[in-house]
């Protein structure tokens, strides 16, 4: 593989944490160069963004102004956009991969002159196709993210078919901009010695966003107790927020909000012993460039898709029935910025302080109602976040951990899951994070759930002996159209049921969601690879159903069946 075209039009923190993707396709194909599409708002920071031979910035405000523009024909508009794709296009690429979930790139993507692409793109009747397994889940996961282990690098990761050999992101500080970062904090009175955390007042949405109030009152107990002096970042749309904090902060802080480029925030974060941030994209430069980080949780946010990804980096969320939030909810009280108090955040940053490393937190009435997280790369690759306080097993996280296990077998397309391997890592997982007794008194409550899963795989089973009947079918040279017909007949209904059952039991909803992105992604007019491809997506479902009920089933009789039979004997 030689030449590789990566589409990236999302935001600044999406962008860093493609790096790990591209690391890992530099390591697997050697000599391939990688050229990356992105929006022209954030092509500044791309500069410190190793693995990068080609940087092609497409300017979507300005696209989107010309278009609207009056007088403009559409002609026109499509003349500017053939130019933009003919300069893409100047190179045969073997593969191109759309990280961009929008109909726009979309369309971008199909354009481009590439052998093989990935991600989302556009069909032959401009129609959204969804290629690659990993890409599907991905879609998926905006529906089923309740469930959802997997951090949006790994899944990035995953769909490249790669993994780098060293884990996290990647930014690259010249020596040149960390004397410029050094020169501006001198002349804040910030010198070599002195202890700086990083805030990041801001977010991409209001319900994402701590209190202004908390971070100031954070940022005095820093003073106080470790004499550190807070540094604020931002974009020039939140000087607002740093003047409020400013104005209730009695500790003089550095506020460099909007006067900074990308590239020199990557710098100055550098400096920070520890940067505590809202979900958003200073939080993944301050990771990419190793500074410690603590995420703090709200919102809509589902750390364990955005959170920090690296080693050895913390989260805190609020321990709240009805978060995440939903992406379109506009909610009216969020408890959750209440139930993140000063305290708990003081409490962790202290720790981490202190020790450098938390590893695990006794309870205690700080840490009521919150959660706390550790990140960290478990031995696939792929990044877990521990809880570091131990609490009652979930049914929601014992489903987050079940599909942590399958989920990579499923969508790697490999033949046969572990049964075995799996109900040994989830007992583990289980007893190192919550307590032994913890799996028992969970599955105790999973009766009507596996109940409902083996009625889901006889349905998955018999909508795939029909559809494998009309494989073996549509491969003769005179497939019987007729006959195909009346086999397909109740395929249909048989998938509806599944999906019916599936809506009134949402743990095991998300192969479904999944299995209808696949059947999304078919394309083509040949009869043969089109019903091959439909095959493979109903033996996979199948497959899974089969695999989540055989294992919660031996669990079951394991850790409850077994010992009711020993009390009664």
């Amino acid at each position: 593989m030689k030449d590789i075209l990566v589409v990236n039009l999302t935001r600044m923190g999406d962008l860093v944490q493609t790096t790990p993707v591209m690391a890992g396709l530099k390591e697997a194909y050697p000599g391939a160069r990688i050229t990356l599409l992105v929006n022209a708002v954030f092509a500044e920071i791309c500069k410190d963004i190793p693995f990068i031979d080609r940087l092609v910035v497409f300017d979507k405000p300005a696209f989107r102004k010309m278009v609207r523009e009056e007088g403009q024909t559409l002609v026109g508009s499509y003349r500017r956009l053939e130019s933009f794709i003919d300069g893409v296009n100047d190179t045969a690429y073997d593969l191109a991969i759309n990280f961009t979930p929008s109909g726009e790139s979309a369309v971008l993507t199909s354009l481009f002159n590439a052998r093989e692409t990935r991600g989302v793109t556009a069909g032959a009747e401009g129609e959204r196709v969804i290629k690659h397994p990993w890409q599907r889940y991905f879609m998926g996961v905006i529906p089923s993210r309740n469930f959802n282990p997997f951090h949006l690098c790994d899944m990035m990761v995953k769909a490249g078919g790669v993994l780098p050999s060293r884990n996290g992101l990647y930014l690259s500080i010249s020596e040149e901009e960390r004397r410029n970062a050094r020169a501006v904090l001198a002349e804040h009175g910030v010198g070599d010695g002195d202890l700086l955390v990083g805030f990041q007042l801001g977010a991409s949405h209001p319900l994402k966003m701590w209190p202004v109030a908390s971070f100031a009152r954070l940022a005095d107990r820093l003073a106080e107790s470790f004499g550190a002096r807070v540094l604020l970042t931002g974009s020039p749309s939140e000087e607002a927020l740093g003047a409020e904090f400013d104005s209730l902060a009695t500790a003089k802080g550095v506020n460099l909000i909007g006067k900074t480029d990308l590239r020199g925030v990557a710098a100055l974060l550098q400096r920070c012993a520890l940067f505590v941030s809202n979900d958003t994209g200073p939080l993944h430069i301050a990771t990419a460039v190793g500074t410690p980080s603590l995420d703090v949780s709200l919102g809509q946010v589902c750390f364990r898709e955005t959170g920090p990804y690296g080693e050895g980096h913390y989260v805190i969320e609020a321990a709240i029935p009805c978060g995440p939030c939903g992406f379109h909810v506009e909610c009216t009280n969020p408890l959750c910025k209440e139930m993140v108090t000063v305290e708990s955040v003081f409490e962790l940053v202290r720790r981490i302080m202190a020790d450098g490393a938390v590893d695990a937190i006794d309870d205690a009435p700080v840490w009521r109602g919150v959660r706390v997280f550790r990140s960290g790369f478990a031995g696939d690759g792929l990044l877990d976040y521990v809880p570091l306080i131990r609490r009652p097993l979930a049914r929601r996280m014992f489903y987050t951990y079940l599909y942590r296990e399958t989920w990579p077998h499923i969508l790697d397309g490999n033949a046969g899951i572990p049964v075995e391997r799996v109900c040994e890592a989830l007992e583990a997982k289980v007893a190192a994070w919550h307590g032994e007794e913890e799996l028992e008194r969970c599955l105790e409550t999973l009766g009507a759930d596996l109940e409902t899963l083996r009625k889901m795989e006889v349905l998955a089973g018999e909508a795939l002996a029909r559809v494998s009947l009309i494989a073996r079918e549509a491969c003769k040279p005179a497939p019987d159209g007729e006959w195909i017909q009346r086999t397909w007949k109740d395929v249909p209904a048989i998938d509806l049921e599944i999906e019916t059952l599936g809506r009134s039991h949402p743990p095991l909803m998300p192969p479904e969601t999944l299995f209808g992105f696949g059947k999304e992604a078919l394309e083509g007019k040949d009869l043969a690879p089109m019903v091959e491809s439909a095959l493979g997506l109903y033996r996979d479902r199948k497959a899974h159903f089969s695999i989540l009920a055989e294992v919660i089933g031996r669990l079951v009789e394991k850790h409850v069946n077994a010992r009711r039979d020993s009390c009664h004997t």
